[in-house]
């Protein structure tokens, strides 16, 4: 059945049309991910949906009774209610649904209700319901999600959050009214990986439809089942999650092309006829001009604009860059984190995770020299220049224009090259016309590129970038990563964007509580690799353990093994012991790059690493192998 029917739906701002009679459907159970550029009207669609917005024109047809909710990049809620009291108000109907069945049941227990067939069919109704949305023990539903989004005290007044929390008491509280149609706006922005890897499969799972805008790549392709792109003011729709818009993309773009450069050079002939002159256009050739004028009506320009930038050091990298010696830092409490050492070389790019509120932020301030710490010592090198994009995108003077952001005077020296600012900003998706807007007036991704478009002109060799994605569509993030990629200079990025740290990043460092951060070499495919490989090894470890302190089994007349077997089995455990000591002390070289002061050496030491993982995988199924022939002998 279907949801929502939208029907030649029009949206426009002025001049501008941001949606031009776009038509789709939405069935029970879909799940959808819009993407498109920063302004495209990715979010006006959302609120058109959610009832918030009116439309210039066009259909919207909904189920009847549908329920819906809408979340926001920035959710408002009421400021003077606890976390609690802001859940307890999502469970407002289903709250309402139990206590009624239960005063059915007595009225039921009565025999005039008894005999009431109504009752009973609004029983059996609501009974359904409960059953569908989980709704006979509110009370775990809550402590249940306050737990997945790590929200512990619920008793905390929604006024004193930060912005990330309300975003997450929001987003809690929309999944417990569970609405036939989820609309989405940004729902990763603010969480951890953990979180967000959480969300992706109750998402996956959910029962109704779901409709969502984000630029977390992954999320797209672990849950959705169809792409929406909108661009130029068109709707076109995509089978599959992101890397299949990919590709089918990529092919409708290659056939466009090769249309378009027909159309083009036929529209260049057309073109020359008519240049050549007052002659040739007569009245016979009236049919011909009228052509002309049809083809240039067809042609389109393949793609769309798209950020330009490129990072470029104004000054070389010396033999130092960073270091962080035994680094701690705490506050009232136990560290955040404690012994950090860290060496980044030329060319290092370190993508920095962890929980919320476990540190990161903090790290990269201490790294800035913005706060003191605890213990340990920070040394940059003399030749060394940082770039900063924080989180709160900061830095920039709202009374200010936007041409005034990038410095005095008409022209800004960009890799030695003197431009003007006009066609700088431009560069950066500004136009002449928006470069006289005020700061203020900016919305989050203007800011972004604004910051991206100033950090660039500092020339800086380390850049230190705080959630760098959050606000950026697709497009610009795209654009983002090959300047990252072929920046010369180091970066220390901390993101949640799990796609993003994919392509950028030659290293992990990871908080992995108590005050422990581990360095990890390779992207975040490998970083998960790793950290599975922990788990396993963990397992391996315990099972070992469980064997060693079992009660001695029963004296058995013989055991199944023959004389060498039984000289293998009691060397066995031997091995894996050594293996896996020589294993931990690798590891540890590793999480300590300092100490192995060479890439190449560091990379003979993760391939020793891997024949070790190897070797004891073998041993301990040959373990396992000769015990069980041993119990069965």
């Amino acid at each position: 059945m279907n949801v929502i029917d939208i029907r030649s739906l029009r949206k426009s701002y002025g001049s501008r049309t941001i949606l031009d009679e776009i038509t789709f459907t939405v069935k029970e159970g879909h799940k959808i991910g819009i993407i498109g550029a920063n302004g495209c009207g990715k979010s006006t669609l959302l609120r058109i949906l959610a009832g918030l917005e009116p439309s210039d024109g066009g259909e919207v047809l909904r189920k009847r009774g549908l329920v819906a909710a809408y979340l926001p990049q920035e959710p408002e809620l009421d400021p003077e209610l606890t976390i609690r009291q802001t859940l307890e108000a999502s469970l407002a109907e289903a709250r309402e649904n139990l206590h009624r069945y239960h005063e059915i049941l007595e009225a039921l227990a009565d025999d005039a209700g008894a005999r009431d067939a109504s009752l009973l069919d609004e029983q059996h109704q609501l009974q359904s319901w409960l059953d569908l949305h989980q709704g006979w023990h509110l009370d775990t539903k809550v402590n249940q999600i306050c737990s997945r989004f790590g929200i512990e005290d619920t008793a905390q007044v929604v006024g004193n959050l930060s912005g990330g929390w309300v975003k997450r008491v929001a987003l809690a509280g929309i999944l417990l009214r569970e609405p036939e149609l989820l609309l989405l706006d940004e729902p990763t922005n603010h969480l951890d990986t953990d979180t967000i890897a959480w969300l992706e499969d109750a998402l996956k799972s959910y029962a109704g439809a779901v409709m969502l805008v984000t630029h977390d790549r992954y999320f797209l392709d672990r849950v959705v089942g169809r792409m929406f792109e909108i661009d130029g003011g068109e709707l076109t729709a995509y089978q599959g999650g992101y890397s299949d818009y990919l590709e089918q993309k990529s092919e409708k773009l290659e056939q466009e092309g090769r249309a378009q450069s027909r159309l083009a050079n036929l529209l260049r002939r057309e073109e020359a006829w008519l240049h050549r002159g007052a002659k040739a256009r007569t009245t016979k050739q009236k049919a011909r001009i009228d052509r002309v004028d049809d083809l240039r009506a067809q042609k389109k320009t393949v793609g769309s604009r798209e950020v330009r930038l490129g990072f470029d050091m104004q000054h070389r990298l010396g033999g130092t860059i960073l270091e962080l010696c035994d680094l701690e830092m705490a506050f009232d409490g136990p560290p955040l984190f404690q012994d950090l050492n860290l060496i980044m070389r030329k060319g290092e790019r370190i993508g920095i995770l962890g929980p919320n509120g476990c540190g990161k932020s903090t790290l990269l301030k201490t790294v800035l020299e913005e706060l003191k710490p605890t213990a340990g010592r920070i040394v940059r090198g003399k030749n060394t220049r940082i770039g900063y994009l924080d989180q709160q995108r900061s830095g920039l003077d709202p009374t200010q224009f936007v041409h005034e952001a990038v410095g005095e005077g008409d022209w800004v020296t960009v890799a030695g090259e003197k431009r003007h600012k006009i066609g700088y900003l431009q560069d950066f998706l500004f136009s002449p016309e928006e470069q006289r807007k005020r700061i203020s007036t900016l919305s989050g991704g203007e800011r972004a590129r604004l910051l991206l478009a100033c950090m660039i002109l500092e020339g800086a060799n380390l850049l230190i970038l705080d959630e760098p994605t959050n606000d950026l569509d697709i497009p610009t993030l795209q654009v983002l990563e090959e300047a990252l990629n072929d920046f010369p200079g180091c970066v220390l990025v901390v993101t949640h964007d799990r796609y993003f740290l994919d392509r950028i990043a030659t290293g992990v460092l990871h908080f992995e509580g108590a005050g422990k951060v581990t360095f990890y070499e390779g992207n975040y495919e490998m970083f998960c690799r790793l950290q599975a490989q922990k788990v396993e090894d963990l397992k391996a470890r315990q099972k070992v353990a469980e064997k060693k302190n079992a009660p001695p089994p029963r004296e058995k007349k013989r055991t199944g093994l023959s004389y060498r077997e039984r000289l293998e089995l009691e060397g066995i455990e031997q091995k894996i012991e050594e293996s896996e000591g020589r294993k931990a002390a690798l590891e540890e070289m590793l999480a300590d790059p300092s100490r192995i002061g060479d890439h190449n050496r560091m990379a003979e030491i993760g391939r020793e690493v891997e024949g070790l993982d190897a070797e004891l995988v073998d041993l301990m199924e040959r373990w396992e192998e000769l015990e069980l022939k041993k119990e069965g002998g």
